[in-house]
């Protein structure tokens, strides 16, 4: 694993998007973001339509979560009308997870939008703004202070479960 960049406001281009439910108990949706220096950034529990979505959006079979009956979500009617979403697509400028309130352990998207010379920014939820990007072929960056504080929280919980493992 590569250290951690020197400037932690550095923006990580996301390089591929994996959409899948975790194959041990307890089976969590979630969203891991493949960026350009080798390391992931991974979003646990996301929506399991965004999962559904994202893997129907990249045309993935081996998706181990079935869908909703034969109703449908808005994740689905957009990909339908995707190339009606011209406009919309020549508008946003890129996703960017930049943002974890401690208070509620979630994370945040900023949504940037070209409205002829005005920059426009929304705020949203990471998996919606990530599925937005995908389907407009937008890129996705990520934080790289996230990605840090991320893995310093994994490493500590792997800590932690050896230390119960050896007890």
């Amino acid at each position: 694993m590569p250290p951690p960049p020197s400037d932690r406001n550095v923006l990580l281009k996301t390089v591929n998007v994996d959409a899948m439910v975790t194959p041990q108990p307890p089976h969590i949706p979630v969203i891991v973001l493949n960026l350009e220096d080798g390391r992931s950034f991974t979003l646990y529990y996301v929506p399991y339509e965004i999962v559904i979505a994202i893997n129907k959006l990249q045309r993935r079979t081996d998706n181990p979560v079935t869908e909703f009956g034969s109703r449908e979500t808005l994740f689905e009617i957009l990909l339908d009308f995707q190339p009606l979403l011209k406009e919309l697509k020549e508008k946003l400028i890129r996703v960017v997870i930049d943002e974890f309130n401690y208070e509620t352990a979630l994370y945040t998207a900023t949504v940037e939008f070209d409205l002829g010379g005005i920059i426009m920014k929304r705020k949203m939820v990471p998996s919606h703004a990530i599925y937005l990007a995908l389907l407009l072929e937008k890129p996705i960056y990520v934080l790289s202070k996230l990605v840090d504080e991320q893995e310093a929280l994994e490493e500590e919980m792997k800590d932690l479960e050896d230390e119960e493992q050896q007890t």
